[in-house]
């Protein structure tokens, strides 16, 4: 499958946060429809700062997104999942689109 620029540049900001796991030193595949809380396990201050930097670099309003719905206070259920593929389409649309 081949990737657009924007796609490209959302996979590279996400593998900035995607360390080698400490029990098989190999790095966590990432693909479209990985969630970022479930599948990723991303600490809830990674995804706040990666959720920082996705919206300057995509000119992207922060307040758009509410951060709760992904990742609950108190490791609750998350709402909705944060998937790979819905920072890909919100890049390319301009706007955050899980509203």
């Amino acid at each position: 499958m081949v990737m657009d620029e924007t796609e490209k540049a959302v996979f590279d900001l996400i593998e900035t946060y995607n360390g080698r796991s400490i029990f098989t030193l190999k790095r966590f595949q990432l693909k479209h429809d990985t969630d970022l809380n479930h599948d990723f396990r991303m600490d809830p201050l990674d995804a706040y700062d990666l959720l920082e930097e996705f919206a300057e670099k995509f000119s992207i309003n922060p307040s758009d997104i509410n951060f709760e719905r992904y990742f609950p206070e108190h490791n609750g259920k998350a709402e909705k999942a944060l998937t790979i593929q819905l920072l890909v389409d919100s890049a390319r649309a301009g706007h955050w689109i899980d509203k």
